[in-house]
């Protein structure tokens, strides 16, 4: 089986699938050194599964599974990185992991945090990488711990439900692969955009001020 293609792991696990993807989404948000497997394109098939197939399990059952290993994952990462992320960068004071590295990083969050958490869930490696590094800044833990059930809601339900529901349409049935191109170029977006958009308001505000 071919771990970085969706639909091969979805024909590989045939009714269980639900359970597989769970497994997958979990492995792919916790951690960095499995943020290479499949998440959007998983998630839009998967839900277009769920829709034709007659598995043992419900299909409301199989999305409150998704959710859930995508919300522990990232809860993972976050301790990871509330746990390890200090001391790793005490350690390694003189290179790459320092003090102003840290502070750089408690920066972005200070700027971006809830916007960070959130819009991350659309970029690969992101997703795993930002609930890290929000635990090494510190983030408040409940603050992220809301922000991580919001994003995950809005990443899960906007593919699954998308392949749920686009996924009995002839059309998008015969053009699988474009569509969840175009869906998982449109979401990648969110996040440099809105950082881009950030920036452009607060070159403006600087402007007036002067």
């Amino acid at each position: 089986m071919n771990w970085l293609d969706a639909q091969d792991i979805i024909n590989s696990f045939g009714d269980w699938v639900a359970i597989a993807v769970a497994a997958i989404i979990f492995l792919e948000t916790a951690f960095i050194l499995t943020s290479f497997l499949p998440g959007d394109s998983l998630l839009f098939l998967t839900g277009l599964a769920l829709a034709t197939s007659e598995s043992w399990l419900p299909d409301w059952m199989g999305f409150i599974l998704i959710w859930m290993a995508a919300f522990v994952g990232s809860q993972v990462g976050y301790w990871i990185g509330y746990k390890i992320g200090p001391p790793l960068f005490e350690r390694n004071s003189k290179f790459l992991l320092n003090q102003r590295v840290l502070n750089k990083t408690h920066e972005f969050f200070e700027k971006y945090g809830a916007r960070a958490v959130v819009m991350a869930r659309f970029l690969p490696i992101l997703r795993a990488l930002i609930p890290m590094l929000a635990g090494i800044s510190k983030m408040d833990s409940r603050r992220f711990t809301k922000l991580n059930a919001l994003g995950s809601t809005i990443w899960v339900g906007l593919f699954m439900i998308a392949g749920y529901w686009l996924g009995q349409f002839p059309l998008v049935k015969n053009h699988l692969e474009a569509t969840v191109i175009i869906i998982i170029v449109f979401t990648t977006m969110l996040l440099p955009v809105e950082i881009l958009r950030t920036r452009i308001v607060k070159k403006r505000a600087a402007k007036k001020a002067r």
